[in-house]
């Protein structure tokens, strides 16, 4: 019996070696998985592509541009401003979150499961925590939107009540 070596994930996950009946269904189920997971691939990039650019829009052609405005006409738009700075950090978090989860992916992808049935688990249990990681994100990302907006509608009542 070879040696184990399991990935910090993995430790992490408390997760120990396994059985070898979990490993026989694991090389059982090898081609439905890998095209079950060729197919989330797939459908995940596309996601990707949708959000990041509706994700983008919203931070450069609202946010920016309101924020912007606001300066240019010396009102008060600081909370917009913090709120804004919340939801680009939750961008960039968001841009490297999904790197790191579409590399993960990918390398699960060449793990041949028929050969390294081991292998190829602890890096989709990987997989599975760099997922929920982007979830996460995406979570804040539309909290922050959320958020953004709430502040808009006080700044704009307030405007509205000083300005009569």
């Amino acid at each position: 019996m070879g040696a184990i070596f399991l990935t910090a994930s993995a430790r992490a996950l408390d997760v120990g070696p396994l059985s070898e009946s979990h490993k026989a269904r694991i090389v059982a189920n090898c081609t439905s998985a890998k095209t079950s997971l060729q197919q989330l691939h797939r459908s995940d990039a596309s996601l990707r592509v949708n959000r990041g650019q509706l994700y983008e829009s919203i931070s450069t052609k609202l946010m920016a541009r309101l924020n912007s405005r606001l300066a240019l006409n010396r009102l008060d738009g600081s909370e917009l401003v913090a709120s804004a700075a919340r939801y680009e950090r939750s961008l960039a978090q968001f841009r490297a979150t999904y790197q790191t989860y579409e590399e993960q992916l990918s390398a699960l992808l060449r793990i041949n499961c028929q050969k390294q049935p081991e292998s190829f688990y602890y890096r989709a249990l990987e997989v599975r925590e760099r997922r929920k990681d982007v979830a996460q994100i995406i979570a804040d990302l539309n909290r922050y939107t959320v958020e953004y907006h709430q502040t808009f509608e006080r700044f704009l009542s307030d405007f509205r009540t000083t300005t009569g």
